[in-house]
């Protein structure tokens, strides 16, 4: 699915240039529905520095005040607590577990069914103003 204006970003370290990581909105297909998904992968060096809670922030904002969307789902791996923590703290809610194709913790390669947690947030539950965002999307003053 091709949404004008969203993809993942790479993030990098502003003092020194070193690679953060990725993140941000994309199309993504979930059973069988179109929809806007919000995502991150932080290296494991810069994690607990709130990089994804910046990520999981931008997102949905940029996506209800810009891109007028109603729904911005995420979903991760179900043992993976710290972006899980991300979501929730963003006022994503779980809905359901999913197991498309994927990761499997302790099994190698892709896997046909792999347990994912699937979070949502309805525009109605943010509050944060686009304007806020300036900084984070690179809008200036």
């Amino acid at each position: 699915m091709a949404h004008d204006g969203v993809s993942k970003w790479l993030a990098y370290h502003r003092a020194n240039g070193e690679l953060i990581g990725r993140g941000g909105l994309s199309g993504s297909t979930v059973d069988g529905r179109d929809c806007l998904e919000i995502g991150w992968a932080v290296r494991q060096q810069f994690w607990g520095r709130g990089y994804a809670t910046e990520i999981g922030q931008a997102g949905p904002s940029y996506a209800f005040e810009v891109l007028a969307a109603q729904e911005v789902l995420s979903y991760t791996e179900i043992h993976n607590r710290q972006s899980r923590a991300v979501m929730e703290g963003r006022g994503m809610h779980h809905e359901r577990d999913i197991t498309p194709p994927g990761l499997v913790a302790g099994l190698h390669g892709i896997q046909d069914a792999a347990p994912f947690a699937l979070c949502a947030v309805p525009r109605s539950a943010t509050s944060q103003d686009v304007s806020d965002l300036r900084p984070i999307l690179g809008g200036g003053q």
